[in-house]
């Protein structure tokens, strides 16, 4: 259940010293959150993780990312055991991943095929994504390839997608204009079908229902046997929302949606690198460093 909202802080400026020492579990979302503003991972961040590691607290990414682009970002941060990819509908442990759930193969077809007229009718620079757990498949080549490339880097191109067999744990939509047009014209009518999620101006995602990045955080804190008190969540889009109720410490960027900012315990101050900062700050409270 999320959070009511609370009044917003600056996490440098008014949290008390210590108020952060019990902090066991600490999640993140990547792009526009964790994430240079070029996609890229900020210089000393590894070492933050592995403090993190030292001090007992551990670190998960949790993004609408597949596995296979996290691991190219953290290729250099080798203490990072756990990750939660495709918003939640594949977690990854010590290598190992497994979906969380799969959609039906008729409502992948369905979906797949109302994208795709949308783009066409609409002339829009669009396409969808059809996901499995190692790869992923377009039908599309030029710059909707690229910005797919971006976040899968396991893509296949096949001719259709309708001819994928294997298991399909997501559908991700990609509008190099906006994701509006194709949330209000195609994807509500799937809701109650399906898990919708906008991630970005760009990209929304279709899951089985259920399947968020929120409920695979509460399966690893039952795992982890970590509470809502002892965890740290960060990000800035809607695929975040869920997470933001699992968590007591949530934290907002400064450019996050309203409805972030609505559910958010805290906010970060409009810093270059914020999260970072707030990581120092998290070591500190939990080490006790003056």
């Amino acid at each position: 259940m999320l959070q009511p909202p609370a009044p917003a802080v600056s996490f440098l400026d008014d949290l008390v010293p210590g108020a952060l020492a019990g902090v066991r579990l600490v999640v993140s979302d990547l792009d526009g959150t964790l994430l240079a503003p070029d996609r890229t991972l900020p210089a000393g961040t590894g070492g933050l993780v592995a403090e993190l590691r030292d001090a007992g607290i551990a670190f998960v990414p949790a993004s609408g990312r597949a596995y296979a682009s996290q691991a190219e970002l953290f290729a250099d941060v080798p203490v990072i055991e756990t990750f939660i990819a495709d918003n939640g509908a594949v977690v990854v442990q010590q290598g190992q991943a497994r979906g969380t759930g799969t959609l039906d193969p008729a409502l992948v077809h369905e979906l797949v095929a109302a994208v795709r007229e949308h783009a066409l009718a609409g002339g829009r620079r669009a396409t969808s994504v059809v996901c499995g757990v190692d790869t992923a498949w377009v039908e599309v080549d030029g710059e909707l390839w690229d910005e797919a490339l971006n976040y899968h880097p396991t893509l296949t191109r096949v001719a259709r997608l309708e001819d994928v067999t294997d298991p399909v744990i997501k559908v991700a939509i990609v509008d190099l204009e906006s994701t509006e047009a194709v949330d209000r014209d195609v994807l509500r009518s799937f809701a109650n079908q399906a898990q919708v999620t906008r991630s970005g101006a760009h990209w929304a995602d279709v899951t089985a229902l259920g399947v968020t990045k929120g409920q695979a955080l509460r399966d690893l804190q039952d795992r982890l046997g970590v509470g809502p008190g002892e965890t740290v969540v960060f990000g800035d889009h809607l695929n975040d929302l869920e997470m933001f109720g699992e968590a007591d410490h949530s934290f907002a960027v400064a450019h996050a949606q309203p409805e972030i900012l609505d559910v958010a315990r805290y906010r970060l101050p409009d810093l270059v690198d914020p999260v970072q900062v707030a990581l120092r700050r998290i070591i500190d409270d939990v080490t006790g460093a003056a």
